[in-house]
């Protein structure tokens, strides 16, 4: 993710009621603290695929915390026209990528309780439930599951379904 992308991202943000909203300032924070965040992007790719006008439209956002020994994987959120093209799935596996590379021993989640897709995507790539948040949602308010998995040991294979950005700006 560069600052050029936020817009997109926030209308993704905004693409979901119950997304918690994080806004244009907060995304702009989290690009000014790379030693803390990382925050990606899935880029529609120009290849002949796409739909005219449609390449250099992000499909997709992710932003990993970077903590002293886990990660936290604070949001991912891909729009409801993308849903369903692996764009969530190539996000996650970046992430688990950049946990690697960050000798991160396990990445944590939290989850609304309702958001029975997101909790059967998550399961399906390696997360478990662990805890849960009483009231940890606002709008409207809610409990959390809180889902855990660990952090892979070996590079990941790499998937050809989109373009990655931001990922140059990582911690060494």
């Amino acid at each position: 993710m560069v600052e050029a992308d936020v817009t997109q991202v926030v209308a993704i943000e905004n693409s979901w009621d119950y997304l918690s909203k994080w806004g244009e300032e907060g995304y702009l924070q989290v690009l000014g603290k790379p030693f803390l965040f990382c925050p990606l992007v899935a880029e529609v790719e120009s290849a002949g695929r796409t739909s005219p006008g449609e390449a250099g439209t992000l499909a997709g956002a992710a932003v990993l915390a970077l903590m002293v020994d886990s990660g936290e994987l604070c949001n991912l959120m891909v729009p409801p026209r993308y849903q369903g093209k692996r764009v969530g799935r190539l996000l996650l596996a970046r992430c688990l990528e950049v946990a690697r590379q960050q000798h991160l021993s396990r990445i944590f989640l939290e989850v609304r309780h309702s958001n029975h897709r997101a909790i059967r995507f998550y399961r399906r790539n390696g997360f478990r439930i662990v805890s849960r948040r009483k009231n940890y949602y606002r709008d409207p308010p809610e409990d959390a599951w809180v889902m855990q998995r660990e952090a892979p040991k070996d590079p990941l294979p790499n998937g050809r379904s989109g373009v990655l950005k931001g990922t140059d700006a990582l911690p060494r």
